[in-house]
């Protein structure tokens, strides 16, 4: 089961590039129907097969050979595998359903505010969508505790965008999913995606001195955010156990 899973991924993480690509550009998912961006070839199914169809061009376009960014392919292979650890790790559950409709956003959003440095309204709503019924059927946070996690997702972010260190489509994504997680899980969220956040930055900022280049551009931290909410949401009881262990009751 877990291959089905894999190769569904991989045909999602095919649209999903297209969700990355057309979204910022104001246009439709659905139509027109794929095509190369220098010859404006439509794509035929045989373009189409994800990963395979890149491994087997050699990443260039089968009209006109045009070379294509091999992003494309990560993101495929990226949102498989995601989708085959969401599986094995809540098997047969609604978790997993939640988890895969999760992934899917995380990973728009994720490459969207790097290409862009936009993270759109849709999404936190797509989120909310999302959180209301699965707390009215399967949730274990109080509404109480939802409510809280909205306030301090979207608040700790709010104050820290007062500093310029934020931007407004970060307050509502993570407010978004305060309202998912809830409270307390969004503080952990939160603390991953700082510490993350800040491992990345200073290895990029090490590469650049090193490379001896500039590093005058910006870092977009909503993929931060995004990985802090995926490893709460899959680890967050293992990562708080581990936590305990080695600092609370040592």
């Amino acid at each position: 089961m877990i291959v089905y899973v894999f190769v569904l991924g991989l045909l999602m993480g095919s649209f999903f590039n297209v969700c990355i690509y057309r979204i910022p550009q104001g246009k439709s998912v659905i139509s027109p129907p794929s095509a190369c961006g220098h010859c404006h070839t439509r794509l035929g199914p045989v373009d189409l097969i994800p990963l395979i169809s890149y491994i087997v061009n050699r990443g260039k376009c089968r009209h006109c050979k045009t070379k294509y960014s091999s992003r494309y392919a990560w993101v495929e292979l990226l949102t498989g595998v995601m989708y085959a650890v969401t599986f094995y790790h809540f098997a047969y559950s609604i978790e997993t359903i939640v988890g895969i409709i999760l992934t899917s956003i995380l990973i728009i959003v994720t490459f969207i505010d790097i290409d862009h440095k936009l993270i759109f309204d849709r999404f936190s709503l797509i989120v909310i969508g999302l959180s209301i019924p699965y707390h009215m059927l399967w949730g274990q946070v109080s509404w109480l505790n939802v409510a809280l996690g909205f306030l301090i997702g979207g608040g700790l972010l709010f104050l820290l965008a007062l500093l310029g260190a934020m931007g407004g489509g970060d307050i509502k994504i993570m407010a978004s999913f305060g309202f998912f997680l809830g409270f307390p899980w969004i503080g952990m969220a939160l603390y991953l995606s700082f510490i993350v956040g800040g491992l990345v930055s200073l290895l990029y900022l090490i590469l650049f001195k090193i490379l001896k280049k500039e590093t005058s551009r910006v870092i977009p931290f909503g993929p931060y955010l995004c990985i802090g909410v995926w490893l709460t949401y899959y680890f967050g009881d293992a990562i708080y156990a581990w936590y305990q262990n080695m600092f609370l009751l040592a």
